[in-house]
């Protein structure tokens, strides 16, 4: 997925966790995994609603 949307000139990030293969298994993992989504859709879902409104 990363490879792709950088191919198609897009903004991504890879975050590669210490220890973890393909599934997340250690509790600060699931953690850090559920901070970045939530910085996601801040950053892309709730920044712009939040402005409309104004």
């Amino acid at each position: 997925m990363y490879a792709a949307l950088k191919g198609l000139g897009k903004e991504a990030r890879l975050e590669m966790l210490p220890y973890e293969a393909h599934g997340y298994r250690a509790r600060k993992s699931l953690l850090h995994v559920l901070w970045e989504q939530e910085q996601w859709l801040d950053k892309y879902l709730l920044s712009d609603s939040r402005t409309e409104g104004e």
